[in-house]
């Protein structure tokens, strides 16, 4: 029932704070998420394992100054974990990027909701010996987000490529067993400001 909760205050915190502030860009990220030691277990992004997911974000600034910006951040994603689970989530995150000509440099501490669906089946056998098919429900859980980032502006639009690196905790995985499920996740993305998405929008400043 927590996460439950957790679920409806995010959605009011996002949609409280698009009625006051202006929100800034709209990013799409293809990730690739997998379960190892935070940090250490960064390079097995790149060979040891693929489980695919979509980020979708947007957020604005608290403070932008022509070298670093203090920003809040909304996103939601989807992931596919092979036997393990589908994962929905919903969560924001506090960030600081530093800026230079053309590339900027984020790090930024987050956390929300995770909405858990089983990848595998599940089944019982009943008194006849037969097997049959018992439904596992999803799950409401929590999360807990850490990511560091790199990206450039490119062209005249403004628009942003970027690579960042997060690692997840998701919790509790298995109650009583497996409290925590670490992910490193690699995201590869593009942001694009608001302005160049409004019809007859001028390029962004």
């Amino acid at each position: 029932m927590k996460y439950k909760v957790l679920f409806i205050f995010m959605l009011a915190v996002v949609c409280s704070v698009y009625a006051t502030k202006p929100l800034g860009y709209v990013s799409f990220a293809l990730n690739n998420y997998v379960t190892a030691k935070p940090f250490v277990g960064f390079p097995k992004v790149f060979y040891s394992q693929f489980h695919p997911g979509l980020t979708v974000s947007t957020g604005f600034n608290w403070v932008n100054k022509p070298k670093h910006s203090w920003s809040q951040a909304f996103k939601t994603s989807i992931f596919y974990h092979r036997y393990i689970q589908t994962a929905i989530t919903l969560y924001t995150e506090f960030g600081y990027r530093y800026k230079t000509k053309n590339w900027g440099y984020t790090v930024a501490l987050g956390g929300g909701y995770l909405h858990m669906i089983p990848g595998t089946q599940q089944f019982k056998q009943d008194d006849n010996g037969d097997w049959n098919q018992v439904k596992v429900p999803s799950r409401p859980q929590g999360m807990l987000s850490l990511s560091m980032g790199i990206d450039r502006t490119v062209g005249k639009k403004n628009n942003k490529m970027f690579v960042r690196y997060q690692n997840l905790l998701q919790t509790p995985f298995v109650p009583g067993y497996v409290p925590l499920l670490p992910y490193n996740v690699l995201h590869l993305g593009i942001s694009i400001p608001m302005v160049n998405l409004k019809k007859g929008g001028k390029d962004a400043k």
